[in-house]
């Protein structure tokens, strides 16, 4: 597995938010994306709809964790009910690509740390982790055992 050094841009986003363990996102993620794409289209000036982001914000002195599935947004014009908006700042990130069942992803992360490690380079927990969702794989869409199925993953660093 290669990642590649690259810089984002500062990113708004609208979307549904979970905050829990991690046992409980295992349960509660695929119920919040299928909420999420009922009610996209409630969520004004969206730059791509077929492009969905999971950022994670993880909390490790406290093992908990909040979720956020959303779109990149123009502008903060109106935040639909019960959705949340927030903004992202330009960060520098390793980006990785998954390829394959998702019960490869864990493999997936496990190769991209080491990548990280080998080459010099330090996660920095301080920021949110992004995940970026196209046509090949949407969850609850896509069957997790698909071997096309396939997402980018932006570690911070």
């Amino acid at each position: 597995m290669k990642g590649t050094i690259v810089t984002v841009p500062q990113k708004h986003f609208i979307g549904l938010s979970f905050s829990g363990t991690f046992p409980m996102l295992v349960e509660f993620m695929p119920k919040l994306w299928e909420t999420f794409l009922q009610r996209q289209e409630e969520i004004p000036h969206v730059i791509q709809p077929n492009i969905r982001y999971g950022i994670s914000d993880e909390n490790h002195a406290h093992h908990m964790y909040t979720e956020y599935l959303v779109v990149e947004v123009e502008r903060f014009e109106l935040i639909p009910v019960g959705m949340v908006g927030f903004t992202v700042p330009e960060r520098t990130y390793a980006r990785f690509a998954h390829t394959g069942p998702m019960d490869q992803v864990q493999a997936t992360y496990h190769n991209l740390f080491s990548w990280l490690s080998e080459n010099g380079h330090q996660p920095n927990e301080q920021y949110v982790r992004m995940e970026r969702y196209d046509e090949r794989y949407v969850p609850t869409v896509h069957a997790a055992t698909r071997a096309e199925n396939a997402y980018e993953i932006f570690i911070p660093l």
